[in-house]
């Protein structure tokens, strides 16, 4: 009954957050104008790396706390909070050191990218930012032990409210005149308040107060053995998100500006891995059991086809329906200065739609205890990445940044984990792409057709109307023809079914 609540909580979580960014995000961009913004979306990306001083501990005490709570051990659980709490504030004192050595150069390291203007206003924005950032490391014991627990009325219920609330609060905020830098008050005290209801919630309602006495320094080996591969994978995908907007603000001149157009291509993106994400989570269970029966190569391959058809027939109708319209999307909500933020979205989305769709695969190989060769391929991923940006960026700032990310993403995403999935677990790639394929390619050729013929109709000038009528035709035609020849019997099965209880308690 948890889960099924965890399931409509992650669902509910997953909509008010893109569309109260998606609402929220052409309001700020307007008020703060493209360059403040480029600045904000710059220490916004260099303030996500200090989350990585978690070093994957957060799985560990998901985990471990779970699991002592299964075995009704509550003296184990008080001593686990008691090492990672300790851990914790000490990687909060740790982030705040290395804050201040950021801080220090700022001058320094982005005088190239942005005035001097631009820099005194990042190092205020990255003053408030790395105290959030440090508080809500310092207190993670407490949020991963509320998860841990399931208790996800707290857990999501809370991020929904507050999510709303920060929304509201930062359109009073910008509307009085306060820019990004009541955005980063308003981000700070949400921060503070959704941490301190964890931390509440934990020591008097669980009833689970740390203990500091006899910590058994034990758990430190057990969870980095944990923690280590899981830490890889954390560092090389944050360098892969937010590393091009770094590097354009060291190495691209006057970037402030460049930055605020890649920062509205990645939110795109960022929407478009949320929804990825959301369907492979959802279709993954059994995947364990799976490999504990002892299934063969064969039985992993049908498995890996089932799901992945699901994912790559949601997500590449996206792609094309954003390929074809996708820059009228952009204008009409970022603004048409930002219309170049369209190439940026387009390029990066498509290795997303396959490095998703194929997420089964990972996650075998996980179930496998294989899941350090992912990991060790994001790292690789994450250097290249960052070594063609920064060649790139000198031919174009940002052309050569997305370009570079595209590389990395197709050559490691791509080519070298499908040869993974062929060694590691036996897949057949021309039976798994034959598959997956089947006819959803078709219906593809046919949307895009679709959409070809209603750019004809020039609907772009009738603005939002234009563009919902345009998808409209697009997602119509998709839909239909993916229902007609497209979908195999278990697919649809998936579509009826639900419909058919819905049926039965209406007509009850």
């Amino acid at each position: 009954m948890n889960r099924k609540v965890g399931v409509i909580y992650s669902n509910i979580l997953m909509i008010v957050e893109i569309l109260s960014t998606m609402l929220f995000t052409p309001f700020l961009i307007r008020t703060l104008g493209q360059a403040e913004y480029g600045v904000y979306q710059l220490v916004t990306s260099i303030t996500s790396y200090l989350v990585l001083l978690d070093l994957g501990v957060g799985n560990s005490v998901i985990r471990y706390v779970a699991k002592y709570r299964a075995d009704n051990d509550i003296q184990a659980q008080k001593k686990f909070l008691g090492i990672t709490t300790i851990y914790y504030l000490l990687i909060a004192v740790v982030a705040m050191g290395i804050s201040a050595v950021i801080l220090a150069l700022f001058p320094t390291v982005f005088a190239k990218g942005l005035s001097a203007e631009e820099v005194r206003l990042a190092e205020k924005l990255f003053g408030i930012t790395m105290c959030a950032a440090a508080f809500s490391l310092g207190t993670s014991a407490f949020s991963n032990t509320v998860i841990a627990y399931e208790r996800f009325t707290v857990s999501k219920g809370t991020v929904i409210i507050l999510t709303i609330l920060k929304i509201l609060v930062s359109v009073v905020a910008l509307k009085m005149g306060f820019g990004s830098m009541g955005i980063v008050i308003v981000n700070f005290c949400i921060t503070i308040l959704t941490r301190s209801i964890y931390v509440v919630y934990v020591l008097y309602v669980l009833k689970l107060r740390p203990s500091f006495k006899k910590v058994e320094f034990s758990y430190v080996k057990e969870i980095a053995s944990f923690s280590s591969f899981i830490l890889l994978q954390m560092v090389a995908s944050q360098i892969n998100a937010m590393s091009d907007q770094i590097l354009l603000g060291i190495f691209a001149k006057g970037a402030s500006v460049i930055i605020g157009i890649y920062g509205v291509g990645a939110q795109i993106l960022q929407y478009f891995k949320t929804i990825g994400s959301h369907f492979t989570s959802v279709l993954m269970p059994g995947l364990v059991r799976l490999v504990e029966a002892g299934a063969d190569a064969k039985r992993y391959e049908s498995e890996m086809i089932r799901i992945s058809r699901i994912v790559f027939m949601v997500l590449s109708v996206i792609w094309v329906v954003f390929a074809l319209f996708g820059r009228d999307f952009v204008c009409l909500w970022a603004g048409k200065a930002n219309e170049q933020a369209y190439f940026v979205a387009v390029l990066l989305m498509l290795p997303t739609i396959f490095s998703y769709s194929e997420g089964v695969g990972y996650q075998l190989l996980q179930s496998m205890a294989k899941h350090r060769i992912p990991a060790i391929v994001q790292v690789i991923s994450a250097a290249l990445n960052v070594v063609l940006t920064i060649v790139l960026i000198y031919w174009n700032p940002l052309k050569g940044a997305v370009i570079g990310t595209f590389i990395a993403l197709f050559v490691c995403d791509i080519i070298i984990m499908n040869i993974m999935y062929k060694r590691q677990i036996g897949i057949r790639l021309t039976v798994y792409f034959s598959g997956m394929f089947k006819g959803i390619i078709p219906c593809l050729a046919l949307t895009a057709a679709a959409g070809g013929l209603m750019k004809l109709a020039h609907l772009d000038s009738y603005g939002w109307l234009g563009f919902v009528a345009n998808c409209g035709v697009m997602v119509l035609v998709y839909v239909l023809s993916m229902w007609l020849f497209g979908m195999n019997a278990y697919e649809k099965t998936i579509i009826l079914s639900p419909l058919k209880k819905l049926q039965k308690k209406i007509l009850k």
